[in-house]
């Protein structure tokens, strides 16, 4: 294919779709290569995650919005999805990208030099200690020969092909730049994975994809991992600047409607106990946006509490960082192992239910404690875990018992469910033999997308936001606030019904608990079906006491 891209998007959909297609075959090969900042084997897993999560959200851009919408859509999956550091710097690349597309949103030669260059200056301001011989030498290095091929007259192809083989050139030298890289003989990791991205920019527009060498280490990894001691990364020009401490976690959210001064100081707070800081928008503030935040750090509860300082935080991730190399516990060893999904459940009902939906159950009727988790958990040694806490413990002690569970050799993902109803959204997609990282992407997404409340009765009298409330009385309740007060469960659980599909939503899933009345699922079906026919409601004994009934609605 050649000449300038299409009005309609629909040659950004096909560079985002090639890129993704080279992602899928060099992931084991950027994997390898990846020793900094962390050796832990996952940038181009990162990188493949984000790009998908990009590509995806121009594909289902509506075009009706405008000829940017493919544009505006890309910028906003790759920072919603961005995955890893190199995740979060590739969403900035596509964010300079599409600040620079002509009036008909078409890609010209002035605009990919002109956004490539744009692209640098956001990573450079977005990562709080740049680096030589890293993604952004070989970022900055394809900008510049982007701008020269566009100097000399080139169209856009050759300014496709000036830019990617100007960061090939520029991959060579980061073998040198870094003393982690020289040490394991290998190019930089991330920007190996740019260079895909370019080299499928190339194959889009001129028709044929440069011919690159497969990158392999010189020297057999043989790091050991020493926990609180200094992992010793040398830097630029042989020196060796000072870092954060020893990163046991990636922390990583999205804060929505935050200015650029708030997000600069999260920036600079998180510099004092971490490193690979980046804090990224999707858009330029006008006068907020959403940012992307990410960082490495041993105190992964004081990075999101710095978040919350500036406002409510969303899709919250935190994952243990463990070098590969001849460990104890290789990290190879636990992601080649069967993932357990497991499920925190109250009620004989709900338990049947998950142990079916194909879950691991652990009972929490009782409540629980981080310390009776920790047990729990030990009975997964040597496996990932992928949890869904279901609202039984705060986010805090969810922490540490992740950080516990390592030491045992279990590796917990913390999936975002606040609810059971959540999590049977989440088990909806889950697939078990697709990729891990790819599966724990789609069951986050999934329980985040799914609105949720719980009626509960009322046991004595109280004051609530809506008035005065009483035994005999029931309470809607939406992330512990009030939103409906009744006096039978019937009628508290159709408003809250309502309320949740205020914003849209065609499937309501109800979980009645040990109080719920079986008739409720068909009596809320019917009340919706003359208004809302398209919605379908379903019902299960779940058979939980803290709740007369949980609904959630996708």
């Amino acid at each position: 294919m050649t000449g300038p891209m299409v009005a309609d998007g629909r040659v950004v959909v096909a560079w985002l779709q090639r890129a993704v297609l080279g992602l899928e075959r060099a992931v084991d090969e950027i994997n390898a290569l990846n020793v900094f900042p962390v050796a832990d084997a996952d940038t181009g897993t990162n990188m493949l995650v984000t790009l998908r999560a990009a590509a995806r959200a121009a594909e289902e851009a509506d075009r009706t919005e405008g000829p940017h919408a493919v544009a505006r859509a890309t910028v906003a999956g790759a920072v919603a999805g961005a995955r890893g550091n190199s995740g979060v710097i590739v969403s900035q690349i596509m964010r300079g990208l599409a600040g620079e597309l002509g009036p008909d949103a078409d890609l010209t030669a002035e605009g990919l030099a002109t956004g490539l260059r744009k692209g640098t200056d956001l990573v450079t301001t977005a990562v709080a200690d740049p680096i030589e011989g890293t993604i952004l030498s070989v970022l900055r290095a394809g900008a510049d020969g982007a701008g020269a091929a566009l100097a000399g007259g080139a169209d856009l192809p050759a300014c496709a092909r000036g830019a990617a083989d100007a960061a090939f050139d520029a991959l060579l030298r980061t073998r040198d730049q870094l003393a982690d890289n020289a040490a394991a003989g290998v190019v930089d990791a991330g920007g190996r994975g740019l260079l895909v991205l370019l080299d499928a920019l190339v194959q889009v527009t001129a028709g044929t994809a440069p011919e690159r060498p497969r990158f392999t280490r010189r020297i057999a990894p043989h790091v050991q991992v020493h926990v609180g001691e200094s992992d010793g990364h040398a830097h630029h020009h042989g020196e060796d600047p000072p870092r954060g401490p020893h990163a046991d976690y990636e922390v990583m959210y999205l804060l929505p409607d935050a200015t650029e001064a708030a997000a600069a100081r999260l920036r600079g707070e998180l510099q004092t106990f971490g490193d690979s800081v980046v804090v990224v928008a999707a858009a330029d503030p006008d006068p907020v946006a959403t940012w992307s935040v990410h960082t490495h750090t041993t105190e992964p509860g004081r990075a999101i509490q710095a978040g919350l300082a500036h406002g409510k935080l969303r899709s919250i991730a935190v994952n243990v960082l463990q070098e590969t190399g001849h460990t104890e516990t290789p990290l190879q060893a636990l992601l080649d192992a069967p993932r357990a999904i497991v499920a925190l459940v109250s009620g004989d009902g709900a338990a049947e239910l998950f142990a079916g939906a194909g879950a691991e159950v652990i009972r929490c009727d009782q409540g629980m404690t981080h310390a009776e988790l920790l047990a729990a958990l030990h009975r997964f040694e040597g496996r990932e875990v992928l949890l869904m806490p279901n609202g039984a413990l705060p986010t805090p002690e969810l922490l540490a018992v992740a950080a516990r569970s390592r030491e045992s050799g279990v590796l917990v993902t913390l999936l975002p469910t606040s609810s059971m109803v959540q999590a049977i959204a989440a088990l909806a997609v889950h697939e078990p033999s697709g990729h891990a990282a790819d599966d724990t992407y789609s069951m986050a997404e999934a329980a985040a997308g799914a609105r949720c409340g719980s009626v509960v009765a009322v046991t004595e009298d109280a004051l609530t936001i809506l008035g005065p409330c009483g035994p005999g009385d029931y309470l809607g309740m939406v992330g512990g606030e009030v939103v409906v007060l009744e006096e039978d469960q019937y009628s508290a659980g159709e408003a809250l019904a309502e309320l949740l599909l205020a914003t849209g939503g065609d499937m309501v899933t109800v979980l009645l608990g040990d109080a719920g009345d079986g008739d409720f699922p068909d009596r809320v079906s019917a009340a919706l079906r003359p208004d809302r026919p398209e919605v379908e409601v379903v019902g299960y004994r779940g058979g939980q006491t803290a709740s007369v009934m949980e609904i959630g609605v996708e």
